[in-house]
């Protein structure tokens, strides 16, 4: 009696390992790599989404506080995340003043430097989830993000 129930808790364990091993499997490294920050210290906040819906809101699929000095890689510092398949769109500031937000003006303006995904401009309001978005498949993805604002 107890022999079976060893024997049915092993393969239970092994299934999950199996199911683990399968769900990381199915995200692929997105490699980040921001500009403009060679004279700057402090960190990063950066921000993942995948919904129009969700954009620069406080609903996200990843957040990640990046001390900079940490990740520096000569000139530029670089992030990697894991995502699964899908779309996503990705914010990013600088905290200035080191006080874990990102500082507005009366009218919602930034007053910290900050840079989404494909370098997305604003225009006539913060930049556009469909300009910003960017698609992870099987292969590794390379955002290239230039930090303005410094």
């Amino acid at each position: 009696m107890y022999g079976s129930s060893i024997l049915c808790g092993g393969c239970l364990a092994l299934a999950l390992c199996i199911l683990s091993a399968t769900a990381a499997a199915e995200q692929s490294p997105v490699v980040i790599q921001i500009t403009g920050l060679q004279d700057v210290s402090g960190d990063l906040y950066l921000t993942v989404y995948d919904s129009e819906d969700e954009w620069l809101g406080d609903n996200a699929v990843l957040q990640r506080k990046v001390d900079i000095e940490d990740a520096r890689d000569g000139e530029l510092v670089t992030v990697q995340i894991e995502l699964a398949a899908g779309d996503f769109a990705l914010s990013i500031f600088y905290d200035r003043n080191d006080n874990g937000k990102l500082d507005t003006n009366f009218l919602g303006i930034p007053r910290e430097p900050v840079a989404v995904s494909n370098n997305a401009r604003p225009r006539f309001g913060p930049p556009k989830y469909e300009d910003a978005i960017f698609s992870i498949g099987a292969e590794s993805v390379l955002q290239r993000i230039d930090m303005t604002n410094i």
